[in-house]
């Protein structure tokens, strides 16, 4: 019914509600309750990442005159949209169909690229990603874009097949961490710092002697510790820096196992208590806070020559995540303590 231009209840909802950019609006006050109901199936009103429908449904290219470039889900397993939240946002031209951006040219300096303002040095980095993507991106000009029924690709959707998808396993949902990182309660600076850690982007000794900017001999860990610095071993596994996760655990009584990677640690770090979306932005704002005190005590011991204790770091990390809390008014119930309760001794300082 919302693929067939042609058909009958296509052109039905277009003179009732009608369409902008190629697609159905859904109505104002006046619509009808049927209409409301398969509009919010398709949107995916109320979930976070789109409905179960629409998880499930994805356009197969042909011309990309069907096709919207930022909304569709046809590049990957989430619509351009959502993997690249931020050049979306800047985005003037969010209606575009994939025909439209292909014409005018999506390579770096295309003229499919209109945004609000100029583009800062990450948000270019972004931009690089998506591009790499489209390099293998062929438009098939005799051919008309399709709808595909992932859970059954061959034989289609079907009502008893949507039926049995939905009892028989539990709808997967999209959580990787890069879009938890911006946290309303963090500075953009801060936020903007962990996306380049999960995309490996920091100027760390390993990257830069990658890039032929230093020696391979001066890539060492600035602790001292010998080993490479990478960002994972910065992070997670230097003796050193990472240490101060271990008192950030023993501080907030959390256990658990140490991930290899940063877009796991992160995942399993804010995700280690409950299902409370309280404490998991609580969890998420500490985790930001840590790698921001990190990266800066690495550069002051690189450039500045100043060495702080680990267990002073601990000591800024509580006292930032109180008054990052308190200036949102935020009244924040971990386990049996209230923060706002004491909160200089329930911070440790004096």
């Amino acid at each position: 019914m919302l693929v067939d231009r042609a058909g009958f209840w296509y052109r039905v909802l277009v003179a009732r509600y009608g369409e902008e950019a190629g697609r159905l609006e859904v109505g104002g006050r006046s619509v009808s309750p049927w209409w409301r109901e398969v509009a919010k199936i398709r949107d995916g009103a109320g979930e976070a990442h789109g409905g179960w429908f629409t998880r499930r449904v994805s356009k197969v290219l042909g011309d990309g005159t069907n096709t919207f470039f930022w909304f569709d889900r046809w590049l990957g397993d989430v619509p351009l949209c959502m993997r690249f939240a931020r050049l979306f946002d800047l985005a003037t031209n969010k209606l575009s169909t994939i025909a439209d951006m292909c014409t005018l040219g999506w390579e770096e300096e295309g003229e499919a690229w209109s945004w609000r303002r100029r583009l800062w040095a990450w948000e270019e980095d972004m931009l690089g990603e998506c591009g790499a993507l489209l390099n293998n991106v062929v438009v098939q000009s005799n051919v008309s874009d399709r709808w595909q029924w992932d859970s059954d690709p061959y034989e289609g959707y079907s009502v008893r097949g949507a039926y049995q998808t939905l009892t028989d396993t539990d709808v997967p949902t999209v959580d990787g961490g890069e879009e938890h990182i911006w946290h309303k309660q963090v500075s953009l600076k801060v936020s903007i710092l962990s996306w380049r850690l999960m995309k490996d982007r920091l100027p760390t000794r390993s990257n830069l002697q990658r890039r032929g900017l230093i020696d391979a001999t001066a890539n060492t860990c600035v602790s001292g510790c010998g080993m490479e610095e990478t960002a994972n071993h910065m992070f997670l596994h230097c003796d050193v820096f990472s240490s101060l996760w271990q008192h950030i655990r023993s501080w907030i009584s959390m256990s658990g196992a140490y991930p290899q990677n940063i877009s796991e640690h992160f995942h399993q770090f804010t995700h280690s208590t409950s299902h409370s979306k309280a404490r998991r932005s609580f969890l998420q704002l500490i985790w930001l806070l840590c790698v921001w005190l990190i990266w800066n005590e690495r550069n002051n011991r690189l450039f500045k020559n100043i060495e702080t204790p680990i267990i002073q770091l601990l000591e800024k990390a509580k006292y930032h995540s109180f008054w990052w809390l308190k200036a949102n008014n935020t009244n924040f119930v971990y386990g049996s303590q209230r923060w706002w309760s004491d909160p200089l001794l329930r911070l440790g300082i004096d």
